[in-house]
Parts: structure tokens; C-alpha cells; sequence
């Protein structure tokens, strides 16, 4: 039968062919006798040129042709294939004995002129001109092309969930333009379809209430899924049945498959989807043997794998626990950061018995890799030794994952780079057993400006700040490294000055060395400030009130090994003079004077979260102590008979500070990010005749920006409430505070990174030990966002509702707050 209807099609084909062959009338033609062409014509063309269509028909001068033959039909045949031509048929327009004489006459397609489209946005309209690719003067007009077009236009829109979208495709002729045609697509797009209900048949064992959580991007409408639109995508729709068959085999399920599917509609702008699963039998792991190991017992990489006989099947578990955790707990991992960069380690189903299924994980260990070569790429500011010396990986080191890993997470924070782009290129030889690593950085902006306006105090304050995050010292001197400023050894320089005129005015310099002496990461910071603040009254003037306040400080910080590597500790000195006239410090009657501070400080941190700007994963904590010499030990005076003067000429306390945050993405590929905080200070003396020193206090609320604030206090945010509302009567003690929060990133763009966030949070403030209630909260909740410049720093806007009454039984109510470069 097959064979039949190919000879039908034959016959019909070639009959076709014959009748686009023809003779003039006063031409005689015997069939069967061979003749020989003596010269091709060729009309009906304009934009063709005539030798090119002759060579496209195979026909030449001098070849021996029977009429009508096969000869003739092929060349009708090659031009058709051109698809450049609506007609073409070849006639014997003269014969002169044995020659015949040929004409081949052509209708040429159109071309495009142009194109356009009516009815949708001009996003849309973007998009489609990408995706049909039509070139104007080139594009030959076709059927197919306009059916082509005519279904990657409706493609377009269903993928978008615009099923009932409808084209209409015009040809019009451009006069202007002779041969051209002008394709116009009339587009009714019509309401984006919702999905109504997904209902599965045939789940006797997962409940369709599983099923539709696989689902992550096919919803249906409801309150259930409030926070995520209905839409019906096609590429979406394809990805959610392959999630839905991996949920399946996570629970063991792994001969599950979808039989069908339908889409239909259910109502104006709304669509049921139906799916019949089969769903197959539950398996179990049973048997699970290593084969190939010698460098690792068998009960290390059981301990590793963490799979048990009797435990339910899941092939995506043991892939990420032979190689795929993303956390690096898994087989593969182990022998990576050994140097067995050659190894694999593939898990094979042996034996499938009733439901039950056993599994080898055959293991090819290879002998170590060294590193041979470190490079790095892209650093067109920073000086290659300030990134050599953040790496973890040296020549004729071990090749190691994590040492990798870690170098890439301590390049981040060095805050130099664009930290999506970091990456690293190893390239392996087998034969010699080494690798070189390149490592690939892209340069961003790391100098800041802080030029401002604010209101304060009931006055103006104007800032202006410059920090310079990759400074050169170095090259100070040295003309043809401004560009616009010496950098690239990774020093930091801050500059700023703050005032409002001769009420408030504040100076500061700081300068910090992270690698002292450039061979370990010891940092060396200097700092020196000045700051005053008055009533505005001329010096000489009797009811002036001032206070002067002068420090300077030296630091030194390093990096600890233990307890590991991700421990810091910092150590410093400073020297702190307090000059006050008439100065209302809201402490006891001491007003006029001078007091000292000395005191050591020491800070031991741990940081170890992936990026500094919005971290995904991690922690950061902190404990400090600052101290002072306890001077009034040493001394015989009668502390309870001084004047306030003498008490406090030398400053005394010890002040600890405990900080902690924890990091933890919970959704949307880590844009999703829940972050706890917790805080707590505390303030004591060396000597209960002096007391509380009348400095060195917290101030809880608000925004926690300094402002006009100069007398050492700390000065802690409270969103929600007033700044440094939440604060007993010269300061407080003791305070705690504690955070919930919620951040969506919605720009991971490094010239603006932005992300929102959802707070909750508490915290109170008390005079001594004996008030202190650390459960006894101020309240707030509220929202904000921050973005992110390297211009400009950390830029934020928060709005908080505080619930507890500062005085009083009226609640704090709702408070707005600006953020200035520093988190809460």
C-alpha cells in the first residue's frame, strides 16, 4: 500500500512538473528525440541576476535534452527549492534543426519593506522584533514565513498566559519601493488567563495538597496564594510537571510519571488544569556498598552519606550527599579538599528486588593534584598582592574545595569587587596531577562621599564625608598614580566634618593598614577627633555653655586561628579629655571641669557570612570590653566628699557590649533572607563611692545616628520610638534589644544594590542592675528598604510603629526614620 501511494505521488508530482513546460505555437517538438540547448533566456526577474538563476536550474549550453524529460523537471525542481519565486515555467521559444532555444520565466515573491504591529505595549513590540528576526530589503515574503511569524507571535503571548490571543497578518504592496510588500500583525492580546483549580487524578498515595506545593510557579487563584499572582505559562507550566515528578521520587516514588494532561477553559479569563499521574510503588533503600575506596574507611563515607537501609528511596539525597550538597557534606567534598581533584564518585542502582533497591557507590580516588599556578584576572585598580594575600590556595598546596570556596567568600569581603561576578577558572592536568587556578575579580567603586543636609536640634547640620576604602599611602607622592586618587593597597582613609554653625561642630581623621608590615593580616588603626558643642553664645560671653571633646586612639587588630580562622581580635588605646563650661550634662550637678578617659579596649568577633552587603548565610558576633585604670584604688581621698570636679577628673568603668546576628535564606533562590539579632551592654565602676561614671552611657532609640550626642555615649537604635527616647535621666547601664527581620533582595545590581525588609523588634534601657528586666520590652514592628551605592554607602528608610507608651499609657505610635551607613 505504502509503495502505491508513493508511485501516485510520483506520477502526480511529475505531471505537475510537465505542464510548467511548454512550446510556442510555430515550434514543432517530437517527443523522445534528444535535443541540444543552444541558449537560455531568462524573464520575469528584476532583482535576480539572470547567469545566477541559470546556474541554480542546472541547465547548460550544449546539453543533450529530451522534451519534456527529466532534464527539465529537475531545473523546475532547483528553483522551487530557492523558495525566492510565486511561478516559474520553462518554454522552447525556438528551434533550429537539432538546437532548441530555452526561455525560463519567473515570478519573483516579494520582499519585505517593513513590518509593524497594532495592538500591543511597545515592551511587546521589542520583544517580537528580537524573536522574528525580520530584515527589511532582505526577508523574501512566503507563506511559510507569514505562517512562521503568525505562531511565534501566538507562542510569544502563551508563554506569557495570554491563551487567547488572536493575529491578523496584512500584506500590503509599498508602491515607494517596487517588489516589496509591508507585513502588518493586528494583535488582540485579550485578558492574561488565570488558572482556576489543578485537580490530579490518580494520587492515592501524595495528596494533591503536596502536589500543588511542588508546583512553585503554576498557582491558582485564591487567598491561599495572596502573595503570588495566577498565571498559566507554558515554560513554567513544563518546568512545575518535571518538579512534580522529582517530589514524587523524593518520596520514593521514582516510576512515577504523568500519563496526560489537559487545559481547558472553565470560565471567561479562567482555565482548569487536569493531570493523570500513575504513581508506581514506594521503594526503599535496602543494600549500600562502597567500591573503590582506600583513601576513607567505609564508616567515614557512611557517616557521610547519612543514608540508612530501610529509609525511604530519594535519588535526589544521594546525589547531594555523594556530590551535589551545596553546603559541601557530601562524599565528593571529603576527597576534594584532600587533593583528589581526579576523583569520582558515581552512585549506580545494582539491583531493583520487590521495593527495595540497592546501591554501589563506585569510587575512582586518582592520585592528588597540587596547585601549580595561581592567577588573577581583572584587577585593573587593586594591586595584585593586596588579592595574593587573601588567598587560601598556593602553589604546591593541596588542591582543595573549601580553601577555594573560602578564598572566593574573603575576596567578597574585602568589598573591592563585584561580588556576583568572583569566580574562579581551575585548569586541571591529569598527566602531571596539578591545577592552575584563576582566579577572575571585576573592579568596582569603592570611595565614598557623604555630602548632606539635615535638621537636628532645631537647626541645620550640614556633613561632608570621604572614605577611601582602597587607598595607596605609598603612592602619595607619586603624581601619575591620582586618578583620580592613589589606591589599590587596600588601606582605608576617612575623612568628615559635621557642623551648624557655632552650636555643633564635629571633626574626625582615621586611617587603617589592614596587613602591617605586609607579610600577616594585622591591621593597624589611628584615629583622631575633635568635636564642640554650644549654646551659640561667643566665648567671652558669661552665659556661654560648651563642651570640647578630644580623643585619639590606636588599635591593633589581627586574625585568630583558633578557635578557627574566622575570629578576629582587636586591642587599642585611647586618650579621651572632656572640657566642660556650664554644660548641662543631666548628671548630678557636675557641669563645669575637666575629665580624662584612658582606656583599653578589646573586641574578639567572628564573621563568617558569605558577602558583606546583604549576607545570604551565616553569623556575626561580637563581645567587647572597654576599660579604664581603676585610678580611685590607688588613691586615700574620701570619694564621697569631693566636689564633682575632682571625682570625676579621671574617668573610671569597665563596659561590656555582646552583638550577634544570624543569617538564614528561606526562599526565592536566597533573595529571601530571615535575619535574628540580639544585643546587650553593660556599665559599671571600679568604686562604689564614685559610682557610674557621668560619660560612657546608652542612649536607646530611634534611628541610632549620633547627631548631637559628643559626650562618649553609646547611642543604640530603637525603630519605632524617638531617638534616645527609651533613655533614663543622664543615660543608662544596661540595655538589651533584640530583632526579627525579613529581607527581600530586589536588586543584587553592585552600583545599587537594593532590599526591602520586615521588622520586629524590642529593647529597653535601665538605670542599674537592680531595675534591669530583660524581658520587659519597648515594642515595635514595622518596614523599610536600603539601597546600597559605593558612592554613597548603605542609604535606608524605615517606618516603625512603636507599641508601649515612652511615658505614660499613649503608645509610641508610628516614628520615620533615615539611615545613614550603618545597619541596625
Amino acid at each position: 500500500m505504502t509503495k502505491r501511494l508513493a508511485v501516485i505521488i510520483a506520477l502526480l508530482l511529475t505531471s505537475v512538473l510537465q505542464a510548467q513546460i511548454s512550446t510556442t505555437s510555430n515550434v514543432d517538438i517530437i517527443p523522445g528525440i534528444k535535443y541540444e540547448i543552444g541558449g537560455i533566456t531568462v524573464t520575469g526577474t528584476e532583482n535576480l541576476d539572470k547567469n545566477v538563476v541559470i546556474l541554480l536550474s542546472g541547465l547548460t549550453v550544449g546539453e543533450k535534452i529530451t522534451i519534456p524529460g527529466d532534464e527539465l523537471s529537475k531545473a523546475i525542481k532547483s528553483l522551487w527549492k530557492q523558495k525566492l519565486f510565486a511561478d516559474i515555467s520553462i518554454s522552447v521559444t525556438e528551434k533550429q534543426g537539432n538546437l532548441v532555444f530555452l526561455n525560463i520565466n519567473l515570478q519573483e515573491l516579494p520582499k519585505l519593506s517593513k513590518f509593524y504591529f497594532t495592538g500591543i505595549k511597545k515592551s511587546w513590540k521589542d520583544d517580537l522584533r528580537e524573536e522574528l528576526k525580520l530584515s527589511s530589503r532582505i526577508t523574501i515574503v512566503t507563506e511559510n514565513l507569514v505562517i512562521t511569524s503568525k505562531n511565534k507571535i501566538l507562542a510569544y503571548f502563551r508563554e506569557k498566559g495570554y491563551r487567547n490571543a488572536t493575529v491578523d497578518v496584512s500584506q500590503e504592496i509599498d508602491s515607494a519601493r517596487g517588489g516589496t510588500v509591508v507585513l502588518g500583525f493586528r494583535i488582540q492580546v485579550g485578558p492574561r488567563v488565570k488558572v482556576n483549580s489543578i485537580i490530579f487524578h490518580g494520587n492515592d498515595n501524595v495528596s494533591s495538597k503536596v502536589l500543588l506545593k511542588a508546583m512553585k510557579e503554576t498557582r491558582t487563584t485564591g487567598i491561599k496564594n495572596i502573595f503570588k499572582s495566577s498565571k498559566l505559562r507554558k515554560a513554567e507550566y513544563d518546568a512545575d510537571k518535571r518538579a512534580l515528578i522529582a517530589k514524587y521520587n523524593e518520596l520514593g516514588y521514582r516510576d512515577a510519571r504523568i500519563l496526560k494532561d489537559t487545559i481547558y477553559d472553565y470560565a471567561p479569563g479562567l482555565v482548569n488544569v487536569e493531570a493523570w499521574v500513575e504513581e508506581g510503588k514506594k521503594y526503599y533503600f535496602r543494600n549500600i556498598n562502597f567500591v573503590g575506596n582506600t583513601k576513607y574507611s567505609t564508616e567515614i563515607l557512611r557517616s557521610v552519606l547519612r543514608i540508612e537501609k530501610g529509609d525511604v528511596y530519594d535519588s535526589k539525597l544521594l546525589n547531594e550527599r555523594v556530590s551535589l550538597d551545596l553546603n559541601g557534606q557530601d562524599i565528593s567534598t571529603i576527597y576534594l579538599d584532600n587533593g583528589y581533584l581526579f576523583s569520582q564518585v558515581i552512585p549506580v542502582e545494582v539491583l531493583a528486588q520487590n521495593d527495595s533497591i540497592d546501591i554501589e557507590i563506585r569510587i575512582r580516588e586518582g592520585k592528588q593534584a597540587t596547585v601549580a599556578k595561581v592567577t588573577v584576572t581583572g584587577n585593573d585598580r587593586t594591586n595584585d598582592h593586596v588579592i595574593y594575600r587573601e588567598l587560601r590556595t598556593r602553589p604546591g598546596d593541596l588542591f582543595s574545595k573549601s580553601q577555594i570556596q573560602r578564598t572566593i567568600r574573603e575576596l567578597a569581603q574585602l568589598g573591592y569587587f563585584d561580588q556576583q561576578q568572583l569566580n574562579v577558572n581551575p585548569k586541571p592536568n591529569p598527566e602531571t596531577g596539578t591545577v592552575d587556578l584563576e582566579y577572575t575579580v571585576v573592579e568596582r567603586s569603592t570611595s565614598q562621599l557623604e555630602l548632606q543636609g539635615g535638621w537636628g536640634g532645631g537647626s541645620i547640620i550640614g556633613t561632608l564625608g570621604l572614605s577611601f576604602n582602597n587607598f595607596s599611602a605609598r603612592n602619595i607622592f607619586n603624581g601619575k598614580a591620582w586618578q583620580p586618587l592613589p589606591s589599590g593597597d587596600g588601606q582605608s582613609i576617612n575623612l568628615r566634618a559635621q557642623s551648624n554653625g557655632r552650636q555643633y561642630q564635629s571633626y574626625s581623621f582615621s586611617f587603617t593598614e589592614p596587613w602591617l608590615g605586609g607579610k600577616k593580616p594585622k591591621s593597624l588603626t589611628v584615629s583622631l577627633y575633635h568635636n564642640i558643642q554650644t549654646n551659640g553664645v561667643q566665648k567671652n560671653d558669661p552665659l556661654r555653655q560648651s563642651l570640647y571633646i578630644t580623643g585619639v586612639s590606636v588599635g591593633i587588630g589581627k586574625r585568630l586561628k583558633w578557635p578557627d580562622d574566622y575570629f578576629t581580635l582587636y586591642q587599642g588605646l585611647e586618650f579621651r579629655r572632656f572640657n566642660m563650661n556650664n554644660y548641662e550634662t543631666g548628671f548630678l550637678d557636675y557641669n563645669n571641669g575637666v575629665s580624662k578617659n584612658i582606656n583599653y579596649k578589646a573586641i574578639v568577633s567572628r564573621n563568617n557570612t558569605d558577602v558583606p552587603i546583604f549576607p545570604t548565610k551565616g553569623s556575626i558576633f561580637s563581645v567587647e570590653l572597654e576599660v579604664t585604670p581603676p585610678f580611685s584604688l590607688f588613691s586615700d581621698k574620701d570619694y564621697t566628699k569631693l566636689e564633682s570636679e575632682e571625682k570625676y577628673e579621671w574617668i573610671e568603668y569597665i563596659k561590656w557590649k555582646f552583638n550577634a546576628d544570624w543569617f538564614t535564606p528561606i526562599g526565592f533562590k536566597d533573595k529571601l533572607v530571615f535575619r535574628a539579632h540580639a544585643e546587650f551592654g553593660i556599665l559599671n565602676g571600679w568604686n562604689d563611692e564614685i559610682g557610674l561614671p557621668p560619660f560612657e552611657r546608652f542612649y536607646l532609640g530611634g534611628d541610632g545616628l549620633q547627631n548631637f550626642a559628643l559626650d562618649g555615649r553609646d547611642v543604640i537604635g530603637l525603630r519605632g520610638y524617638p531617638n534616645q527616647s527609651i533613655t533614663p535621666p543622664g543615660g543608662g547601664a544596661y540595655y538589651n534589644k533584640f530583632i526579627l527581620e525579613a529581607r527581600f533582595l530586589i536588586s543584587p545590581n553592585p552600583s545599587a544594590k537594593i532590599f526591602a525588609l520586615a521588622f520586629l523588634e524590642g529593647g529597653n534601657n535601665f538605670n542599674d542592675f537592680y531595675q534591669y528586666r530583660p524581658f520587659e520590652l519597648k515594642r515595635s514592628a514595622g518596614a523599610g528598604i536600603r539601597i546600597f551605592m559605593p558612592m554613597f554607602g548603605l542609604l535606608g528608610f524605615d517606618i516603625g510603629y512603636g507599641y508601649d507608651p515612652i511615658i505614660g499609657t499613649i503608645p509610641s505610635g508610628w516614628q520615620t526614620h533615615f539611615i545613614i551607613g550603618q545597619q541596625f
